[in-house]
Formats: structure tokens, C-alpha cells, sequence
């Protein structure tokens, strides 16, 4: 038969506190790792202006059409429309002349100081660089006085539409 166990041998268990030194040691290397190796992300955003729906818009539509510059992307270049009057900018090759569009644009903000508005109509499968561009284009242009190029604005209301 087996002896009891004695009452001097058992030791109360004492539950241990767990080290978490190690663990706050790993915390302490990897959030400056992850902080210097983390991309800061720059966003661009460009306002745009879409037109408004109901009866009231229906109405000035058509006066207003002919008030607002339209810049319609075509297989033959430029067009410009409403305030353009019917201006059109060939291409030069198979590339857009954007100096042209540039030149043509600084001359109707001269001639129409307040307009501020630019509709851009393009085919859908225009590619999104060239839409950029072109609304880049549109809103401020780069011009050399005195030696120093300085950014003029344009038509920074830039709306797009579907050329149909």
C-alpha cells in the first residue's frame, strides 16, 4: 500500500505574473520599422463640377450653353464652342497641339475676363491621361514675364461631359 503524501511537501501554488517584457521589447522595434518604412501617400484631387438637374437648369440651359467655354476632344483635334466660337485646333500628327489650345485659351480669358467656366467633352475611351492633361491645360497656363514663369488661372470650373 502506498503512503500518503505529507502535508510538508505541498506548496501552495503561486500563480506567476507573465513576463511581458519581451513582448513590449518587439513592440518597440517594430513600430519605428513600421513607421519609417510606411508610404506616405500624396492625393490629388481636382474639383469638378457637374451640372445641375430640373426645370430651372432645362431652362438657362440654352442660353447659358452659348455663355460657358466647351472644349470638345475630336478626331481632328480641338474644338472650341460657346465662348470659343467654333475655334478648331488640329492635331499635330497624331498628338493634341496643347500650346495651340494653351494660346487660344489665354486669348479668351482676355476677351472674357469673369468666365470662369470650362465644359471638356471627350469620347469615352479617352485615356485618363490625356483628360488630366487636358484639364490641367485648361484651368491655369504657364506664362514667362520678366524672366519668371508664373502660373496664370484659366478656367479652373472644370465640368466633363460625354462627346456625343
Amino acid at each position: 500500500m502506498a503512503y500518503r503524501p505529507s502535508k510538508r511537501r505541498r506548496h501552495s501554488v503561486l500563480s506567476e505574473d507573465i513576463n511581458l517584457t519581451p513582448i513590449l521589447n518587439i513592440f518597440m522595434i517594430i513600430i519605428p520599422f513600421l513607421l519609417l518604412t510606411a508610404v506616405f501617400a500624396k492625393t490629388s484631387i481636382i474639383d469638378i463640377y457637374l451640372p445641375q438637374e430640373g426645370r430651372e437648369a432645362k431652362d438657362n440651359m440654352s442660353s447659358q450653353a452659348l455663355q460657358i467655354l466647351t472644349v470638345k476632344v475630336t478626331e481632328i483635334g480641338f474644338e472650341l464652342d460657346g465662348i470659343g466660337n467654333g475655334i478648331l485646333i488640329p492635331r499635330i500628327g497624331k498628338n493634341l497641339n496643347f500650346k495651340q489650345l494653351t494660346t487660344e485659351l489665354i486669348k479668351l480669358k482676355d476677351k472674357n475676363p469673369d468666365k470662369e467656366e470650362v465644359v471638356l467633352l471627350f469620347d469615352p475611351n479617352t485615356p485618363y491621361d490625356l483628360i488630366v492633361n487636358i484639364m490641367d491645360t485648361t484651368r491655369e497656363a504657364t506664362e514667362i514675364i520678366e524672366g519668371k514663369s508664373v502660373k496664370r488661372p484659366l478656367f479652373p470650373l472644370v465640368s466633363l461631359g460625354e462627346n456625343s
